[in-house]
């Protein structure tokens, strides 16, 4: 039974790849066809490719041309003719050579313009596209590293079916029209033995590749489990501490017999595919010999001459091209099968990404300014552990309704529910598909996962700026107290963040600001919300001394991106910034919006 049941999935497999391979598969966004020059390039090597294939159908039937052209009394013709044949070599591997350096050339551009396309998109959907959770019954957002992907793995397999799929569809018309020629001008073996000879070839041939092909599928599903567990292990060896002795022995032994199943996986694989490859071999090897055996037993002998050797030999020929494509056209079926699986597989994130790349350029070309924000009563159960591990439901039971120039108080507890709702305030997750929030463009977002990238301090600070504004920068980073704390520890400041990384030289607190001075020195009338999760978190509350703490930069930042009173301002903290509120009570509205324990949900509240 297990038997037949293999056969009918191998059956299958045939079917599902001849019928995919003739499904035409539309792009989901115009905005992800291929480059122009590029798919020029692309065609260029397709058509290289193409002639090479072509030139080796041609070739196979050389030999039979020149035998015509003898019998015809075409001497000289067939001269050149055979010629040709045995210069076939130079001329085949001439155009390798320009087929070869032309695809490198094309490969190294592709990649190239695949992740300059990504970045051109997540730089505009970054952390705005949600994703449903049927588990957590809420919309998340997806991370960088997940949309980036999604776009490299459906742009590199697009347009590769964009290039390669029309010389695929001719080169399998060349190989059956191939076939058909080589049938009918057969004249020297009996067609009763060389057409099933053909066909069971294309058959047994097409379910070998397909029996491979399955085996394939079984053996990635097995090896992502054991290295999916093998890194696992490994994390653990790096980073958790040894408790008893019996730890390590115990992670050893499990990283051990992760390592021999395998190892017994890619044996099996191997294995099979091995003999899949075996019996192919064998069977093309008796269908070329066998026919010559055949011959020899079923022919008089008499009547065998020079040139009824010179005809089976090009027959031959004819039959070894025939099935060497044959195997070629399977493996080129294979592989628009798995280009084909991931185009799927990435649909559904592609078609959120590129809905948000879209909604935020149009959102671009037609901002509105924010002069409000109305949040009606919700209900987020959020199930992701909080800072005090425990999953929670957040709830606010009446509108909650922020003016233009407003300044908003997040107050409570750590875990109490502040984090996720400014995620939710700046779409980082949604309650229903149609809430609406105000184009996220026009939002300044500061959260603790921040920080600069690889470049100098200097390159990230003024983003490569070839002609920062110096004075300005330096007056923030007075008011920051950030000046005068580096200046301790160099006598060119300037000079000092040339040479130095983010990650080098600073404190928790410093990165902090750091991040703030770039916030404030790049802010500008686009932007109308300026959203602070607690970007203080490195300093003390209150000091007695004239030095950074957490009132005092909270102060300056209020003041600074709302000197006009236009601009809403939504702090989070978990520090006591009681003395700030009362500085700032005489200038600016303040509300306060205060998040607390209640029962077995958490409340929003204002007071």
């Amino acid at each position: 039974m297990k038997g037949l049941e293999k056969m009918k999935n191998v059956f299958l497999e045939v079917i599902i790849l001849v019928v995919r391979f003739f499904k035409p598969y539309k792009i989901l966004d115009e905005k992800l066809e291929i480059p122009k020059d590029l798919k020029r390039m692309g065609f260029k090597v397709g058509l290289l490719a193409y002639i090479m294939t072509v030139m080796s159908l041609f070739f196979a039937f050389v030999l039979k041309i020149t035998n015509w052209a003898v019998e015809a009394q075409l001497i000289l013709l067939g001269i050149i003719l055979f010629m040709l044949y045995r210069g076939q070599h130079i001329i085949s591997e001439a155009f390798r050579l320009f087929d070869s350096s032309e695809e490198i050339k094309f490969e190294s551009i592709f990649n190239d313009e695949i992740i300059f396309r990504g970045s051109q998109i997540i730089g505009i959907v970054s952390n705005k596209v949600l994703k449903y959770n049927k588990e957590k019954n809420i919309y998340e957002v997806l991370n960088n590293e997940a949309v980036l992907n999604a776009i490299k793995n459906y742009l590199k397999n697009m347009w590769e079916h964009r290039n390669k799929h029309l010389f695929n569809v001719l080169e399998m018309i060349s190989i059956i029209i191939m076939l058909i020629v080589s049938i009918l001008t057969n004249t020297s073996i009996d067609q009763t033995i060389f057409v099933p000879m053909i066909l069971i070839f294309v058959v047994i041939s097409f379910f070998s590749s397909a029996y491979i092909q399955i085996s394939k599928d079984e053996y990635y599903t097995e090896n992502r489990k054991y290295d999916n567990e093998q890194e696992i292990i490994k994390n653990d060896l790096l980073r958790v501490p040894i408790i008893v002795k019996e730890d390590l022995e115990m992670r050893i032994k499990r990283f051990q017999n992760s390592v021999i199943a395998s190892n017994e996986n890619i044996k099996n694989f191997y294995r099979k595919t091995n003999s899949s490859n075996l019996i192919v071999t064998i069977l093309e090897t008796f269908s070329q010999y066998g026919v010559i055996l055949v011959y020899i037993l079923g022919v008089e002998w008499d009547s065998i001459s020079l040139a009824t050797i010179a005809e089976i030999s090009a027959t031959l020929v004819v039959v070894e091209t025939a099935l060497n494509k044959i195997s070629e056209l399977f493996f080129t079926l294979q592989k628009n099968n798995e280009r084909l699986s991931v185009l799927e597989k990435e649909e559904e994130d592609i078609g959120l990404i590129m809905k948000v790349y879209n909604s935020e350029l149009s959102k671009t070309d037609n901002q509105k300014a924010i002069d409000h924000i109305d949040i009606n009563p919700f209900t987020i159960r959020y199930f992701e552990e909080s800072e005090n591990d425990r999953p929670f439901t957040l709830i606010s039971k009446n509108p909650i309704n922020i003016d233009s120039g407003e300044i908003v108080i997040l107050q409570g507890p750590s875990g109490s529910g502040k984090s996720t709702f400014m995620k939710m305030l700046t779409e980082k997750i949604r309650l229903k598909k149609d809430v609406e929030v105000p184009s996220t463009s026009r939002f300044l977002f500061f959260d603790e996962k921040l920080k600069f990238g690889s470049l100098s301090i200097f390159e990230e600070l003024f983003c490569c700026n070839e002609n920062p504004d110096f004075v300005k920068m330096q007056n923030i980073l007075e008011n920051l107290h950030l000046w005068s704390e580096i200046k301790s520890n160099c006598v060119d400041i300037w000079r000092w963040m040339k040479e130095k990384k983010f990650e080098q030289s600073l404190s928790n607190g410093q990165k902090q600001r750091l991040i703030l001075a770039k916030m404030l020195y790049f802010l500008d009338n686009d932007i109308d919300v300026v959203v602070l999760d607690e970007c203080t978190s490195g300093l003390d509350d209150k000091t007695e001394s004239d030095s950074a703490d957490a009132e005092r930069i909270l102060e300056y930042i209020v003041k600074y991106v709302n000197m006009d009173k236009q601009r809403i301002v939504i702090i989070s903290t978990h520090q006591n910034i009681d003395g700030l509120k009362n500085k700032l009570a005489n200038e600016y509205k303040i509300k306060t919006l205060e998040f607390k324990y209640n029962g077995e949900y958490n409340l929003i509240k204002e007071i």
